[in-house]
């Protein structure tokens, strides 16, 4: 029985310390990686759930939007670009990426960034086929 409680001890607080990390990154140049690597990869459910859409979205939801942005972008991504960030200050900052494929393709990401230090997080963040729908957000 004891056993058990010390496992619970242990084993609980990881999990719950796995769930924290989501949306949350060692810096930027780990986030602008996992952005870049999983819009690259048409991994767009991880991506979603990672940047915080598991507080948002049920998995099958985020199945369901994976398969959604797949069928949009069939064509593999070429390039992408911080084309628009605004320094808020004290470590706060808007971003806007594209992303385009192989044909006329175009992915606008949009993302509300917290410098913390010692941790980048990801306060808000979304995707769209409509470059106004991200723009408005500036």
């Amino acid at each position: 029985m004891r056993l058990l409680f010390a496992l619970l001890f242990f084993v609980l607080p990881m999990s719950a310390f796995a769930q924290q990390r989501d949306f949350i990154f060692d810096n930027y140049a780990a986030y602008q990686n996992f952005v870049d690597t999983k819009v690259a990869s048409k991994d767009f459910g991880t991506m979603i759930a990672t940047l915080g859409g598991r507080r948002e979205y049920t998995e099958d939801q985020l199945v369901n939007l994976d398969r959604q942005f797949k069928n949009i972008y069939k064509n593999e991504f070429v390039g992408g670009a911080v084309t628009k960030s605004i320094d808020l200050g004290n470590g706060f900052r808007q971003e806007m990426r594209v992303y385009w494929d192989s044909g006329l393709g175009y992915l606008y990401y949009y993302a509300m960034l917290h410098d913390r230090g010692n941790v980048l997080v990801v306060l808000h963040f979304s995707m769209n086929t409509d470059v106004e729908k991200v723009l408005s957000k500036f």
